[in-house]
């Protein structure tokens, strides 16, 4: 039996649903106690989500692990530092770090590279970038004591453009989440801390599907262009995050990973 999770600490941020609460639950299955942190502790309720209890704090518990949920707006930066020494504090270590808050949360109609507002453009960058930043900084002296993992999130809208581009500022805050991850594994590599990005396709969550009609994405028909001719699922993904945390990964480091089922590869044809 892989005892490898057993008893170390995971920060998932954007944990109290979607994406998020998928890395939570895979983490506690595996082994792992979670400390979730999300600006929106109701999220799971507010786009129709099913939860097998209350929260997935009690989800998590339910499974024999510990947890806590500290809502907090994590684009913050002292917010973001606050809630990891109140982390270290309640469980003594920090062992991995998946940095899945963000999202394209600005109208897609205006949120090309040639409309973008510059109030959209700094919340763009504020959640998907400065989010990942501040809690890389936040943990990475804990993670430099003891060795650990850090899996930050991109999209692989870093490869490639919708019609209109719609999604360029979104796009742009994940490239520098790329690059910043790359200058992060150098650094923190000597201190055995791996810093690796996975940059998801068209993944059906339960926000994505509530907003797909309306943005025109993750549509069926869309499913039928893609090489594997399906949407991703949580699973999908949780399964590369966990790979990338895991001794399995022990050598690998600055990379990105694309788990969209070939959808990167139509830009190319």
């Amino acid at each position: 039996m892989n005892t490898f999770f057993e008893n170390k600490l995971a920060i998932v941020t954007g944990g109290a649903g979607g994406m998020g609460r998928a890395h939570a639950l895979r983490l506690a299955e595996l082994g792992a106690n979670v400390a979730i942190l999300d600006v929106d502790l109701e999220v799971a309720a507010r786009y129709g989500e099913e939860l097998t209890a209350p929260s997935v704090r009690e989800e998590i518990l339910a499974l024999g692990r510990k947890s806590v949920a500290i809502q907090a707006d994590l684009s913050d930066r002292q917010t973001a530092f606050d809630a990891v020494e109140d982390i270290e504090r309640h469980f003594g270590r920090i062992d991995i770090l998946i940095n899945n808050a963000g999202g394209a949360i600005t109208p897609v109609d205006v949120s090309s590279a040639s409309l973008a507002s510059e109030e959209d453009r700094r919340k763009l960058f504020a959640v998907n970038f400065d989010t990942a930043v501040n809690m890389c900084q936040a943990c990475s002296p804990v993670l430099s004591r003891q060795g650990g993992a850090i899996v930050n999130v991109s999209t692989i809208g870093v490869c490639m453009d919708d019609a209109g581009a719609r999604f360029a500022m979104y796009s742009a805050a994940k490239a520098a989440i790329e690059k910043y991850t790359k200058s992060l594994a150098v650094e923190l590599g000597p201190n055995n801390v791996r810093v690796n990005c996975v940059a998801p396709g068209l993944v059906t969550t339960a926000r994505v599907a509530k907003q797909a009609s309306a943005r025109k994405l993750a549509t069926s028909d869309q499913a039928k262009t893609i090489p594997l001719r399906r949407l991703g699922r949580p699973s999908d993904i949780t399964g590369v995050v966990e790979f990338l945390v895991s001794e399995q990964a022990g050598y690998v480091t600055g990379e990105c990973i694309r788990v969209s089922g070939g959808l990167q590869l139509l830009a190319a044809t």
